[in-house]
């Protein structure tokens, strides 16, 4: 019996499914993070652990890896030949590799319009109109991701140095977090230095928390972000009345933070990342799958 696997991988952690060939869930696993740029074999080892403990939660034997056929939507696709990579070391009997945002976008709209706002450890902007799809970010931390985790929490970090040192005034946020480090700067900049996206995203909910409470830098760094995720919905958007979905673990926090002309596009989403995984693994390799068998 065939089988088709669907692989969300994402920076903070990956979802797996397996199912048979019409698109049945079978089993479900959970691994690390799985973001191919920013930490490859990690990666890897991420992947396949989630398709095992899939295959595992369906009561099947670990050898349907080599049998089964794979459709993964994995943070860091887009950039240089990571795909590529990844796609020749794993153990699937084949394998197509998409962004995490073309996942995405399938599990929210199907295949209608629409734009899809994926926001979490990292961030990219999915949309849909008359089938012709736009990608805007997605770049990684470093240099994009504008309103993610990583880069709240990067941001955060700078707010506390320039506090310790007495450029910025302080607050209860910057106080907080110099206290995480035992009011090392030095600390800080040790961990900063060798920090992952979801390590320096682990201090997005402390800004949203500590902004829930008028605290001045935190009111400041979620604004900022809120006003960098309007411009980019605002290219996206433009003229036509495409319905918005917000998606990622930021998504929902985000959306009740939107002005009024975008909360009122926004949709709840038909379906996550892991569910359009699947559709896609179903429609890439549902037909050839079957004829195989």
């Amino acid at each position: 019996m065939p089988f088709v696997i669907g692989i969300d991988g994402g920076g903070t952690g990956c979802r797996a499914v397996l199912a048979d060939m019409s698109g049945k869930p079978l089993g479900t696993g959970r691994a690390g993070a799985a973001n191919i740029m920013t930490g490859f074999d990690a990666a890897r080892k991420s992947i396949i652990a989630a398709a095992e403990a899939a295959i595992a939660d369906a009561g099947l034997d670990r050898q349907v890896i080599e049998e089964a056929s794979a459709f993964l939507g994995l943070a860091g696709a887009n950039i240089g030949d990571y795909s590529s990579r990844i796609s020749d070391i794993l153990p699937f009997r084949q394998s197509r590799i998409a962004t995490d945002a073309e996942i995405s976008m399938q599990g929210a709209i199907g295949d209608g319009d629409g734009v899809v706002a994926i926001i979490g450890t990292g961030s990219v902007f999915v949309c849909r109109l008359n089938n012709v799809v736009r990608t805007v970010g997605g770049w990684g931390f470093t240099v994009g991701d504008l309103g993610s985790g990583a880069r709240l929490g990067r941001a955060l970090l700078q707010e506390s140095l320039l506090a310790y040192d007495g450029i910025h005034e302080g607050s209860e946020l910057t106080r907080r977090v110099l206290a995480n480090f035992e009011d090392s700067p030095q600390t800080l900049v040790e961990y900063a230095h060798t920090a992952l996206p979801g390590e320096f995203g682990k201090f997005a909910p402390l800004v949203f928390e500590l902004a829930g409470k008028q605290d001045p830098i935190a009111m400041r760094l979620v604004g900022r972000a809120v006003s960098d995720l309007e411009e980019t919905l605002d290219a996206l958007i433009s003229d036509n009345d495409l319905p918005i979905c917000m998606l990622g673990g930021l998504g929902g926090v985000y959306r009740d933070l939107l002005g009024e002309r975008f909360r009122i596009r926004v949709r709840p989403p038909r379906g996550d990342a892991a569910s359009g995984a699947l559709a896609l693994a179903v429609k890439h390799f549902g037909s050839e799958a079957g004829e195989s068998a």
